[in-house]
């Protein structure tokens, strides 16, 4: 899950710290991937997905077949999936682990693997985090290089409140948001597995890109919004390809509208409430400019289809690959947005396609999306605006930091910062960071630093380590001191 602050507005008296609602691979941990196995054959009573297309662009990337029944009258989620691994790493891998994210603090939810089988061999995982991680020792260990078949059945509890977290996997006003309903292989990178349990606030994901063949059930009277392209096979029978992705997400409602704008090849959809239209054209819009805007700056949108989808959701925002939703209430009444919208259509750049590590090193993708929305207010409304925003928004906010002495470095983990300061410090004072460096280098190094930041990590995880690499090869110098003074240091004590 990711999320998205909404930041302060002075006009109407809100506190900044509010906002905790909402390619060489010579610095990638990725290696060269290895041949691909043959596709696995699939379990007696499992769907025999199609190839996903986009799945041949990393060969070495898990491979999902999920089928998921969706009860909204039980609250009830019912699963059952198979994964092709390979070991894409160096080492030898004596177990795997799966995420089961319903069950960390953030998600109020409960989801019960009931069968795990390797190989179609019965297999006893270990619980460890609470339950939000299951440990399946390998015997035999895996090889570089080798492949195993996963099959697992399993239920999750859907929550009929947002009292916990941001309300991403619930059942709310009629919205099943359904992010992470099922488990998922987490990152194996130079600490090994990273199953690390993520506070209730910020984001929790940390996740290769996989090929998912999800087929969903549900009532036919709702309208079903997911990640990747989705085909209504019959009434209340739904089967979707997503791929390159980190995560899949879907939500259903039986009333949804939609309004869909085509951009340079690229879908671009609003689904919204019913008496919400002019909220709905509304996020098109911002959507339209904001892709159009980030494709020039950045490089090319990688998927057929954008989706902007209205949910209860206690965060601003949340983004998915090919996905965000936004906050109902921004539909309706204020002007905030614009500014949420940009946002996380921004972190199908950084997050979607440049992976992080989000609960360790959040402002790789929060910090840039943030300074990505003042990128998009600067060519939408011009140099002035943009100004006026970075003076408020950014400056300001990084001021009151000081003045209340509690100003902290940027590249510290979420849990570091406690609920009231990740916000103010990781989406307000890092901006700040790309602006000095912006100021430092000139426009036309700074937008090709984070064009070849994108190109060398385009479906890869991203470090501050490997970013600063990709400054030195385009700036000629990594300019460290600003790493040091606006990311690593305290600038106002």
């Amino acid at each position: 899950m990711a999320h998205y602050l909404v930041t302060c507005c002075r006009r109407v008296g809100l506190p900044l710290w509010l906002a905790v609602l909402l390619l060489p691979a010579i610095s990638c941990r990725v290696p060269a991937p290895p041949a691909l196995p043959p596709d696995p054959a699939p379990t007696s009573d499992l769907w025999s997905p199609p190839p996903v297309a986009g799945a041949e662009a990393l060969p070495a990337a898990p491979r999902y077949a999920i089928d998921l029944v969706v009860d909204p009258l039980g609250a009830v989620v019912t699963g059952r999936q198979e994964v092709h691994y390979i070991n894409a790493e160096e080492a030898v891998l004596d177990d795997l682990y799966l995420r089961l994210f319903p069950n960390t603090p953030g998600y109020g939810a409960t989801m019960t693997v009931t069968q795990a089988l390797l190989a179609g061999q019965p297999v006893t995982p270990v619980a460890e985090l609470a339950g939000s991680a299951l440990r399946l020792p390998l015997t035999p260990p895996l090889a570089s290089g080798d492949a195993l078949t996963l099959s697992l059945d399993f239920t999750v509890a859907v929550p009929l409140s947002d009292v916990i977290g941001y309300a991403q996997l619930s059942y709310i006003d009629g919205v099943m948001a359904l992010a992470n309903v099922y488990p998922l292989i987490p990152v194996y990178d130079d600490e090994g597995w990273n199953v690390e349990l993520a506070p209730e606030y910020g984001d929790a994901v940390y996740a290769d890109v996989a090929a998912y063949a999800v087929r969903v059930s549900a009532p036919p009277t709702m309208t079903l919004v997911a990640s990747g392209a989705c085909t209504a096979v019959e009434a209340g029978e739904w089967t979707c390809q997503a791929a390159p992705v980190r995560e899949f997400a879907l939500f259903l409602r039986a009333d949804y509208r939609q309004l869909t704008r085509v951009v340079d090849g690229v879908a671009i959809n609003s689904y919204y409430y019913p008496g919400h239209e002019l909220g709905g054209q509304r996020a098109l819009q911002v959507a339209v400019d904001a892709l159009t805007t980030y494709s020039q700056l950045f490089g090319p949108y990688p998927y057929e289809e954008l989706d902007v989808v209205e949910t209860p959701t206690r965060a601003g925002g949340i983004e998915y690959p090919g996905l965000v939703v936004i906050a109902a209430q921004f539909y309706t009444a204020g002007d905030w947005l614009e500014w949420i919208v940009a946002h996380e259509v921004a972190h199908q750049w950084w997050y979607a396609v440049v992976g992080n590590d989000q609960v360790d090193e959040p402002w790789l993708d929060e910090a840039l999306a943030q300074y990505s929305t003042l990128l998009y207010y600067e060519a939408v409304y011009g140099t002035d605006t943009a100004i006026a925003v970075l003076e408020e928004q950014f400056v300001r906010a990084h001021e009151e930091l000081i003045a209340r002495r509690v100003d902290m470095p940027v590249g510290l983990p979420v849990v570091a910062y406690g609920r009231e300061l990740y916000g103010p410090v990781v989406y307000h004072k890092g901006p700040l960071y790309f602006q000095a460096l912006r100021e430092r280098v000139g426009d036309p190094t700074f937008f090709a630093i984070l064009r070849a930041y994108y190109r060398r990590h385009t479906f890869r995880i991203a470090t501050a380590d490997s970013f600063l690499t990709t400054v030195k090869i385009v700036a000629g110098d990594a300019h460290t001191d600003l790493f040091e003074k606006w990311i690593a240091g305290v600038t106002g004590q």
